[in-house]
């Protein structure tokens, strides 16, 4: 749900250009079902962050249904595409989703706890000759723990890399108690608070917050890899 009103969704939707048609298709279907997937506005914005930086690794925490992994597979041809989920439930339709398409079998689809395995990956890193470090990070997965996320994430990254995190605004609760469904997420919007003055206070990072769709926290890593 963008935190905008329905006209100004509208009009900026209207704008909004599908990858391609299969991945159309899965769209309209997840949206059809209720599923949670990135908002339009969010792809479109991603679309032009890619083609920018055209990262050759990108690392993905919080798969969902596999949409955006997928996305950022079709986007970007020559790229490698790690992504995380826990779920079981949203295992098995990934995994399907990631058979049936083309770029499927570019995204290595890592299945558990995200700060475990993120934990296994920086150990991969300090005992493989040639490690993998990420250009591009996207996270989207359990809102109370963005800064965990990303204090591991940042340990997986190249200097220069990019982290999106999407859904900074949690439906407009970050800055408005009065709307729906507040209460019920009390302590994910104090922890989301914390990561933002978080990432705002470090003089190391650059970072631009968005309102576009349910709000984006656009970082880029200045110093070297911290390791």
């Amino acid at each position: 749900m963008s935190t905008f009103n329905e006209q100004v969704t509208a009009f900026i939707e209207s704008y909004y250009k599908p990858l391609d048609e299969k991945l159309d298709e899965l769209r309209k279907e997840n949206e059809e079902k209720g599923i949670p997937i990135i908002l339009k506005e969010t792809e479109s914005f991603l679309s032009l962050i890619l083609s920018l930086i055209r990262p050759g690794q990108i690392l993905e925490i919080g798969t969902a249904y596999g949409y955006s992994a997928l996305f950022f597979a079709r986007s970007l041809p020559e790229s490698k595409i790690t992504t995380i989920e826990r779920s079981q439930k949203m295992i098995q339709v990934a995994s399907a989703n990631f058979e049936n398409f083309q770029g499927g079998e570019r995204i290595d689809f890592r299945t558990g706890d995200a700060t475990e395995i993120l934990d296994q990956m920086i150990q991969e890193n300090a005992i493989k000759t040639s490690p993998c470090f990420y250009d591009f990070v996207f996270i989207d997965a359990g809102k109370s723990h963005y800064k965990e996320f990303f204090d591991k994430a940042e340990k997986l990254c190249n200097p220069g890399a990019i982290i999106v995190c999407d859904n900074i605004l949690m439906h407009g609760w970050i800055v408005d108690s009065s709307f729906e469904g507040f209460k019920r997420h009390r302590t994910n919007i104090k922890y989301m608070k914390k990561f933002i003055e978080y990432i705002k206070e470090r003089a190391d990072l650059t970072v631009s917050l968005l309102s576009s769709g349910d709000g984006l926290a656009i970082i880029r890593l200045n110093n070297e890899r911290k390791d």
